[in-house]
């Protein structure tokens, strides 16, 4: 028989009594599956995963239903055919509530306004995030979240009820599945009128508040992260931290902080161009302390401190004057080498392929080829310098 669902009759009702049907051990996962005759425990569906709890002193981790049964994931088992105390954590309720009802909010401003379908949506301890089916621009958002905060504020009912089949015909609902029987509907009036299953709070007001924390593209769509209540409220605090701290470090005004990081990151570019500029000159100046072209066919440089900008340029700058191998190599003998080879008359990537046998790591192709291996120098040049 199926379960009976007690969060549909009270949603705030989070001790409860019930029999115990059956208890298996599940061997894979180690865990025990107990079935109930009722429960106030809401199963993972729709997105959202499921209550979480204490079932007959067991740790209640998870709860699946199929075929209308319910099923509890336990950290222990129960006695099939006793009775039960079941304890819902409400704390962990009470948060999903108001991110599944936030949820609706704006799903239902955006069908309204644009027609996008919700076309994904995820629940968890750690995330809200929302699927929608065309693009939203960021000042449309910010506009859609002042919609749903002020009919949060507003402290609207939120209506849920098992319509019959002759009053589902006569109404307009969101629904992302093809639903034909005991179809649950929730409203808010004016808002949104959709099929879910999910337990909800009894009035917006009990949202708190909505904030869109991120968004991106998605599909041809946009995902948004959104935030409710405490969450919302976290959010704003770990944020405000951060803030605070940056202006702190940068002694300016909050406000101000955003401006002085960018000009932070443009004097660090200049800089960076600079250093970058010494670097490849130091490189030159090593490079030219290399024996001559008449001396050696080869050159390879060995440095400490290069960007891989400027060990390019370099090997240029010898591939002009040798006509062997030119390689430059930065690091050291204990931490490894990087480094960038190239060659106007040898074949770099068959040598590539020989030198991987040797303890060299990366490709390209001719006439410059890059990797890393962690050879010591003398290694190296035993490997190269016999081209």
């Amino acid at each position: 028989m199926k379960t009976e669902v007690i969060y549909y009759q009270d949603v705030h009702q989070t001790e409860f009594t019930g029999t115990v049907l059956s208890c298996e051990k599940d061997e894979k996962s180690g865990h025990w599956l107990a079935v109930l005759d009722r429960t106030a425990f809401f199963p993972e569906q729709g997105g959202q995963k499921a209550d979480h709890g204490v079932l007959g002193g067991r740790a209640v981790l998870d709860v699946h239903v199929k075929n209308d049964i319910i099923t509890h994931v336990l950290d222990g088992p129960v006695e099939a055919g006793t009775e039960v105390q079941g304890s819902v954590d409400w704390a962990r309720r009470f948060d999903f509530m108001q991110q599944h009802t936030g949820e609706h909010m704006l799903s239902g401003c955006v069908h309204a306004r644009f027609g996008y379908d919700n076309v994904g949506f995820h629940l968890s301890e750690h995330e809200t995030t929302l699927d929608f089916s065309g693009p939203i621009s960021r000042e449309e958002l910010k506009e859609l979240e002042d919609q749903v905060n002020r009919a949060i504020w507003a402290d609207l009912p939120v209506k849920k009820s098992f319509p019959p089949d002759e009053v589902l015909k006569t109404l307009e609902y969101r629904s992302k599945l093809e639903l034909t029987h005991d179809i649950r509907i929730v409203e808010i009036p004016g808002i949104d009128i959709c099929a879910c299953c999910a337990p909800h709070c009894d009035t917006t007001a009990q949202v708190g508040m909505m904030k869109i924390t991120d968004v991106m593209n998605y599909k041809g769509g946009v995902r948004l992260h959104i935030a409710c209540g405490q969450r919302a409220l976290d959010d704003f605090r770990q944020k405000q931290e951060n803030i605070q701290e940056i202006s702190q470090l940068l002694c300016v005004k909050q406000e101000e902080a955003a401006a002085a990081v960018r000009r932070f990151m443009e004097k660090e570019a200049a800089e960076a161009g600079k250093l970058g500029a010494l670097k490849r000159r130091l490189l030159e100046l090593e490079a030219a302390s290399l024996p001559s072209p008449e001396e050696s066919r080869h050159a390879l440089l060995f440095t400490d401190d290069a960007d891989g900008n400027a060990m390019r340029h370099t090997v240029n700058g010898l591939m002009e004057r040798y006509e062997g191998l030119c390689g430059v190599f930065c690091g050291s003998d204990a931490d490894g080498w990087r480094f960038t080879l190239g060659s106007g008359s040898i074949d770099l990537v068959k040598l590539m392929g020989e030198l991987r046998k040797q303890g060299f790591k990366g490709g390209g192709k001719n006439p410059m080829v890059q990797g890393s291996t962690e050879l010591s120098a003398e290694q190296i040049r035993e490997a190269l310098l016999c081209r």
